[in-house]
């Protein structure tokens, strides 16, 4: 069984419950119309007999539920017992009244295989509704068939007992419309219930792997699309944290631990609130994507705007710690423009959604600059050209920095450290189109 189904069969074990009081009521409803016909000699009749035997089903039925045992086959044998039963009580109810084998379909007790569909579309199959309607049909022709014939005499038998066989096709076509439409409507109701369930299912995978941006993203996109990829331009940020290694080697793992969490969910929310991803997040540092899956509103603004609230919120933040008596956090953050490779690799097992190309190593490198240059932001000079209004006066310029592991020198626009907690220092970029 698929998780699919597994998860369908939970419901079914659910409906299962309400199914078996429903058959509670029905059995107290046929035993009070059995009771009620005393006069008929219904109290020493064998129809009171299939009548306990329902009863007896549906304490089963209610005890099963209750202990949760629940196996798929199991709704298949409570329609065949409880239509089988429904047939017989009609069979007798008709045989107690003096009724014909013929009018059998007209019997008022024959209504409550109605019942019994309602209770097979609350399984969520609708080809069990099907086989209900289709098991009630044969048997009635086959106790129709094996039934004694009794004559009806007008003292026994009810007012316009002789109307019934005219009028029996009405209950049967009534019947086959109710198992047409029952089946129908739970068909559609199975098909949307597995969509939906395959929809929730495939975005809790992606979302071990991915953050719920990302996941949203790929569960909108066919699998090719989310498996080959794309090349796009984007902007990428990198940030950490200033000197975090001496920090670490000074704190317990305990207070390391929620700074580092506290750390993460300033990011998070400034990355988010702007428009971008978290990639992936590496000890103290975190990667963020821009560009992607959101391409509109000037992703290098929403980048940079995005690296000023970072700037602000760690400000803010290692102001109350330093109030508290704990030890003052700084970060360093640099951002690149250009192509790389967005999307997913790896076999289903193990599944990555990442960013690949000169353009995140470039970005990690920048991020680097910014202890040699003492700054809290650098940037590439190629977001710089794709940003509005940049570089300004509070911008400091270096030409060919060296990176590490890179031969060609690149030029960056920085700001120097502190500049980005004084009020207005830092001016936020408006949104305007690359």
């Amino acid at each position: 069984m698929n998780e699919v189904d597994a998860i369908l069969a939970k419901a079914e074990m659910g409906q299962e419950r309400l199914a078996a009081m429903l058959r509670i009521l029905v059995f107290s409803a046929l035993l009070a119309t059995v009771l009620s016909l005393q006069r008929q000699g219904a109290h020493h009749h064998p129809i009171l007999g299939v009548t306990m035997i329902y009863g007896a089903l549906a304490l089963t039925g209610l005890l099963l539920a209750w202990f949760r045992i629940y196996h798929p086959l199991l709704p298949y044998l409570f329609v065949t017992l409880e239509v089988g039963l429904v047939v017989m009580q009609t069979a007798l109810m008709a045989s107690l009244l003096g009724q014909s084998p013929s009018a059998l379909a007209a019997m008022p007790i024959a209504t409550i295989i109605f019942v019994l569909l309602v209770h097979a579309a609350m399984r969520y199959r609708p080809w069990l509704v099907v086989y209900a309607a289709g098991l009630y049909l044969v048997g009635l022709l086959v106790a129709g068939a094996v039934m004694t014939d009794i004559p009806v005499s007008i003292e026994t038998a009810p007012a316009g007992a002789h109307n019934l066989v005219h009028h029996q096709i009405v209950p049967i076509a009534v019947l086959i419309v109710t198992a047409l439409i029952l089946f129908i409507t739970g068909r559609g109701t199975r098909k949307l219930l597995r969509v939906s369930i395959e929809e929730k299912l495939g975005r809790t995978r992606l979302s071990r792997f991915f953050s719920p941006d990302i996941a949203d993203q790929l569960m909108s996109e066919t699998s090719a699309q989310a498996t080959d990829g794309r090349i796009m331009p984007i902007v990428i940020l990198f940030a950490d944290i200033r000197g975090f290694s001496a920090l670490a080697e000074n704190m317990e793992p305990g207070p390391l631990s929620t700074l580092l969490a506290e750390f993460r969910e300033i990011l998070s929310t400034a990355i988010r609130s702007h428009g971008g991803v978290v990639d992936k997040f590496i000890g103290d540092a975190v990667m963020a994507v821009f560009g992607f899956p959101d391409t509109g509103n000037s992703p290098p603004d929403r980048a940079l705007n995005c690296a000023r609230t970072i700037l602000d919120g760690v400000a803010t933040w290692s102001s109350e710690r330093e109030r508290a008596g704990l030890s003052v956090v700084e970060t360093g953050i640099g951002l690149h423009y250009g192509e790389a490779f967005v999307g997913v690799i790896g076999k289903e097992s193990l599944l990555e959604f990442t960013v690949i190309g000169d353009t995140v190593n470039v970005a990690e490198r920048i991020e680097r600059l910014t202890r040699t240059l003492d700054a809290d932001i650098a940037i590439s000079d190629d977001l710089a050209k794709k940003a509005t209004d940049l570089p300004g006066p509070e911008w400091s310029r270096a030409t060919g920095c060296a990176l590490t592991g890179r031969n060609q020198p690149i030029d960056v626009y920085y700001l120097p450290r502190h500049g980005g907690q004084q009020e207005g220092n830092l001016r936020k970029v408006s949104h305007a189109a690359t």
